[in-house]
Parts: structure tokens; C-alpha cells; sequence
């Protein structure tokens, strides 16, 4: 969609999107004042330090850093684009979107795409009610039980069958107002000459949603022996196999909590693993993982996990997954099951303790390929050793760093019976290889990814955070925070300073933006502007507006905090003017302006004392 959306829209959005029953739906809040505070949703924490300020719209964590208004929050903690947040405030608080119109027909091609989507969801209903409420549907529950999958799991995943018959979904669909040039752009007709009939018939019926739990295609399972087993929607605008991931959307906070993601084969296996406890796993749907599948996981985490079905073909997709999963900087582990095990079997066979099992026995995709590799070699003769000896030094050389290979080795001379000679031979024969780091879209203390590409950086940790502990930058913060609760009483004193007040870059960077805001003819709109900001500037104005408090930070406070700003910045200038006249190379110049700067911090310090008595 090419069409932007009006500001119009956004405010109302604004206005009507309640901030507190949003994040509500996240983590526990209390209130405290007119206030609310609880543990992080961004971050692990043991003592609150996130808090929402319903008033102003705004939240901010002074553990993590993160803050910003309704439209960030869901950025942020569903990992969507501006677009997709607002578009989803939008049909949670019912305030139509307007768009400006961009690229001759935008707003044509968001009411198609919403069509479809509408069409897709009530396929996807029409599809579970067939299951559940048809007598049609028994073989297709009696499946799913023999299989060993409760209700409740299929309903959660919102699992379906297709009836029999050649055009049921058609004739419901056109009854509800649908054409058949819609359903066949969704995928669910079929066109040939002189006919239509529908794509799925006698299916079970798997919906293949987006992060944001939209309805964009189908997988369809054969119950019998029909061929293929498998069927999908086909390739269209909105159902791009390679670019989903099943589950995710049902995955995504478990994924966030754990900080792992499991990855496996096919529909059933998340199912049966989500029945017996594991909620953070999806599936790459049979298809060799892509980049974009794993930059999808990797939004939520660093930490991929593989378990694959137990026979050769899985062993080969982990293999060729993982060497994906390292060009991109990260260290994949595997999950080994049993010989002829799928994860659904041992899921619903053994239940979540025998899970647990055997994800405590996961290995490093490196690992995993030595082992592959030592076990297909006769390692009882000598002539087998060194064959695996030469495989082995090749699998080691794509090792990510030296650590990783060290951690491999002592398994390796073990089975091989290699003396210690060669193991140091082995590791100077393999020198591992730089890659670059992978990035992920929501992590404590790491970068996320904005709606328009570019990375942004919380607070730094080691840098703004320690900086406050000096007299300088809390002088500044206290400043900045009153100026912000005093508006009108901040620009006269505003207009006495420049950047060269503030040591602190944040600190500098907030006032320059201040500074500008101040003297507009809607202060109070403007520096709401300055909270929108997708920047760490912008985050820190969230911080200032989140803070303001009326009854601490008074307009005496705004004063006192600007003579301190004075007062510190005429003792920065005046240490290399007194250093010089220790020294001995102060000439008359810099003699005058060390009593003129000294005359002028009297001043300071005067009037700074008259506001303490």
C-alpha cells in the first residue's frame, strides 16, 4: 500500500487508543497517582521500572529505555510497521483510516487487499464450523484424535477441514456478496475453461497467517491417500510461502519469554508440541528455511533451535537451515530425536517431559555435523579414522570462531583416538571465518528496527545511564525535566542558553530540539511532536514528558536548575583560564576574562543562595 495515512486519523487514533488497556494486555499494571508502573514487557526485571502516564499517552522503562506512545508500543512489542500498528489500533477502537492518496489507486488496492483478507477469514470460519458442527466432519475428527490432538489445540490454531464436493465454499461465499474474480485471487478457486470449481475439497484445513494473525492462505492436508498430501494456496499479492512462518503469530510471546525459537518440519509438529506445553515453536512448512523466515524468528530472538523429523531428509534440511542460520551470525542448536520420530510423535507420545528431554540434549549445529559425519565412517579401522579425520577438518574450517571448534574437539580426538599433536593440527588447519552480526527486532539493551528501515538505539547502558551519576547531567536532566512540565516559563531562560551548556550529547541534542519547539505558536503540540520521534532523542523527550511532575518540578525548580546550568558552565570555562595562570602563560586577556567569568559565578552563586534560604 503506497497511500500514507492522515494525520487526522493518527490524532483521532491517539485520542481514542486507551495507552493503559493496550499494555494491559502485556503485563500487570498498578496505579500509583495518576500514573502506572509494573514489570517491563521489554525486558527481564525483578523491580517495576516501567511506567505508563495514561494522560500523556506515553510509557517509558527507566530499566531498558524503552518508551514512546501507543503506535510504539505495539511496534515494538509485535514486531509490526507503523502501518500495521495503526491499522490494528484502528479496528480494536473502531476509528475508520483515511489515506492520502499516492500512486493512482492506493486506496482501491488497501480496499482489495481488505477484501481479500475479509474473504480469507470467513473461509477460515466457514472451514472450522465444517469440522466441528458437521456430521461430514467426523473423519476428519477422528484423525486428529487418532493423531492425538484435543480441541483446544485445533481450535487455537483454528484448524478446518474442507467438505467434499466441488463448489461448497463457492456457493457460501457468493451468497455473502463475494465475486469469484476475489476468490480466486485469495487462492480458493480454481478457473479452467468453461469451469470454476473450489481449490480444497476433503481437506484438512491448516490457515496460513501472518505475524499479525491475519488470514493470508491455506495448507491442506490430504486425510486419506490423495495425492499430494500437501497442497497450499498458490504464490499471490498476499501468500508468499517462503516469507511465513507457521505459528509465529500464536508463537511470538512464548518466543520473547524464553529467548529461543524451535523450529520444525510441518503443521502437526507445532501442534503437538503446543499441546503438550511448548509454546515458542514454529514451522518452515516442508520448505528449506529462507532469509526472510529467519529474519521473521530472529525479530523475537537470537536463539534458533532445530527439530527436525528423524530420518535423512531431516537431517539434510537441518544441515543446510543451520549453515543459513551461521552465514547470518547466529549459533544454531539441534534437537536429535529418536530414529523414525517426528516432533508431533514424541509430543504427544511422551508429553512434555519427555520434550524437555530431549531439548536438554540439543547440540550445536556444528556438532551435529561431526557427529553426522563420524558415525557414517568405519572409526574401528585406521583407514576409517583418517577418512573422518579429513571430513572432519573440513567441517571444522566453517566454524564461526575458535571457541566453537575448541568446544568440538574434545569429542573429536576421543573418537578418533587422536593424540594431542593432532588436535592442535586440527585447530591450525581450520581458521575460523568473520560474519557478520545478526540483529533482532525487539531485545533488552539491543537495536530494534523501525517502519522505515533504519536501526535504532536505546539509551546506551555504559554511556547516558552512567552519565547521570555525574553533577552535570543530573543538573541538565532536572533542567530539561522542568522545562518541559513549564513551557511558558522556560523561554526566556532557554533563550539565555546554548548547546554549549550541556556536556551530555543526549542532554544537548533534547535542548536544540527543545529550544525550537518552545518559541512555535503551539508549544504544548509541539513537543508532544518531539515524543513521536523514532529516535533515542525522541525517547528521551518520552522520558522528560513521563517524569513531569507539577508538584517537583515547579517553576523555582526551572530556575534553580538554570542558575546550576550557569553556574557549572562558567567553572568549565574558567578551569583552563586558572590553569594557565598557575602555569605562568595567562596573558593580560585571559587575566581579564578569568575575573570577569569569576565576577559573573559570584552572581551565579548569589542568587543560587537567596533561592535556598
Amino acid at each position: 500500500m503506497s497511500g500514507r495515512i492522515k494525520q487526522s486519523s493518527l490524532d483521532a487514533l491517539l485520542d481514542r487508543a486507551d495507552l493503559v488497556e493496550v499494555i494491559s494486555g502485556y503485563t500487570s499494571l498498578r496505579q500509583r497517582g495518576v500514573k502506572y508502573t509494573g514489570l517491563c514487557p521489554f525486558h527481564q526485571e525483578k523491580t517495576a521500572s516501567f511506567t505508563v502516564d495514561g494522560s500523556k499517552g506515553l510509557y517509558y522503562c527507566f530499566g531498558c529505555g524503552e518508551g514512546g506512545n501507543v503506535f510504539t508500543f505495539l511496534q515494538r512489542m509485535e514486531n509490526l510497521s507503523f502501518v500495521e500498528a495503526a491499522e490494528q489500533l484502528a479496528e480494536r477502537f473502531s476509528v475508520p483510516l483515511e489515506f492520502d492518496e499516492a500512486g493512482g489507486g492506493a486506496r482501491e488496492a488497501h480496499s482489495g487487499e481488505r477484501r481479500l483478507l475479509e474473504l480469507l477469514e470467513k473461509a477460515t470460519a466457514f472451514y472450522q464450523r465444517f469440522l466441528w458442527e458437521s456430521k461430514e466432519g467426523s473423519q476428519a475428527r477422528d484423525y486428529l484424535l487418532g493423531r492425538g490432538f484435543q480441541r483446544d489445540v485445533c481450535e487455537e490454531y483454528r484448524v478446518g477441514v474442507a467438505p467434499q464436493g466441488w463448489r461448497r465454499l463457492h456457493a457460501k461465499a457468493l451468497q455473502q456478496g463475494f465475486r469469484e474474480q476475489e476468490l480466486e485471487a485469495a487462492g480458493l478457486l480454481v478457473r479452467q475453461p468453461g469451469k470454476t470449481y473450489d481449490r480444497f475439497r476433503g481437506r484438512l484445513m491448516f490457515p496460513l497467517t501472518d505475524h499479525r494473525g491475519r488470514v493470508v492462505g491455506f495448507g491442506g492436508r490430504s486425510i486419506g491417500d490423495e495425492s499430494p498430501k500437501y497442497l497450499n494456496s498458490p504464490e499471490g499479492p498476499l501468500y508468499q510461502k517462503g516469507r511465513l512462518l507457521y505459528g509465529l503469530f500464536q508463537a511470538r510471546r512464548a518466543i520473547a519469554e524464553v529467548d529461543e525459537v524451535l523450529v520444525v518440519e510441518g503443521y502437526t509438529d507445532v501442534l503437538g508440541l503446543a499441546q503438550a506445553g511448548v509454546r515458542n515453536v514454529v514451522a518452515s512448512m516442508g520448505t528449506a528455511l529462507t532469509e526472510t523466515q529467519l529474519e521473521l524468528m530472529t525479530r523475537f530472538t537470537p536463539n534458533v533451535t532445530f527439530m527436525f523429523d528423524a530420518d535423512r531428509a531431516g537431517a539434510e534440511a537441518a544441515l543446510r537451515s543451520g549453515e543459513l542460520a551461521r552465514a547470518q551470525g547466529l549459533r544454531p542448536l539441534v534437537v536429535k530425536l529418536p530414529s523414525g520420530q517426528d516432533p508431533a510423535d514424541a509430543a504427544t507420545e511422551g508429553g512434555a517431559e519427555a520434550v524437555a528431554r530431549l531439548t536438554a540434549g540439543k547440540v550445536s549445529i556444528l556438532g551435529y555435523e561431526l557427529e553426522r559425519t563420524l558415525e557414517k565412517n568405519d572409526l574401528t579401522t585406521s583407514a576409517g579414522r583418517v577418512r573422518a579425520f579429513e571430513e572432519v577438518e573440513k567441517v571444522l574450517s566453517r566454524a564461526s570462531s575458535r571457541k566453537e571448534r575448541e568446544e568440538e574437539i574434545r569429542i573429536i580426538a576421543d573418537r578418533l583416538r587422536l593424540s594431542a599433536g593432532s588436535v592442535e593440527s586440527l585447530l591450525r588447519g581450520a581458521p575460523g571465518r568473520s560474519r557478520r552480526t545478526a540483529t533482532r527486532g525487539r531485545s533488552a539493551g539491543g537495536t530494534v528496527t523501525g517502519s522505515s528501515g533504519a536501526v535504532i538505539s536505546p539509551p546506551a547502558r555504559g554511556g547516558y545511564e552512567e552519565g547521570l551519576r555525574s553533577p552535570e547531567s543530573v543538573v541538565e536532566r532536572e533542567f530539561l525535566v522542568a522545562a518541559v512540565s513549564n513551557p511558558g516559563a522556560a523561554v526566556p531562560l532557554v533563550e539565555t542558553l546554548t548547546s554549549a551548556h550541556f556536556v551530555d550529547p543526549v542532554h544537548r541534542q533534547v535542548f536544540e530540539g527543545l529550544s525550537a519547539v518552545l518559541v512555535a505558536e503551539d508549544a504544548v503540540e509541539s513537543l508532544k511532536g518531539l515524543t513521536r520521534l523514532d529516535s533515542e532523542v525522541g525517547r528521551f523527550f518520552v522520558r522528560l514528558a513521563v517524569e513531569t511532575d507539577p508538584a517537583i518540578f515547579t517553576e523555582r525548580k526551572l530556575e534553580e536548575q538554570h542558575l546550576r546550568l550557569l553556574e557549572l558552565a562558567y567553572l568549565r570555562e574558567m578551569a583552563p583560564l586558572r590553569r594557565a595562570l598557575e602555569e605562568g602563560t595567562a596573558d593580560a586577556d585571559a587575566k581579564r576574562r578569568l575575573r570577569e567569568k569569576d565576577q559573573r559565578l559570584q552572581q551565579v552563586r548569589e542568587l543560587i543562595s537567596r533561592m535556598d534560604e
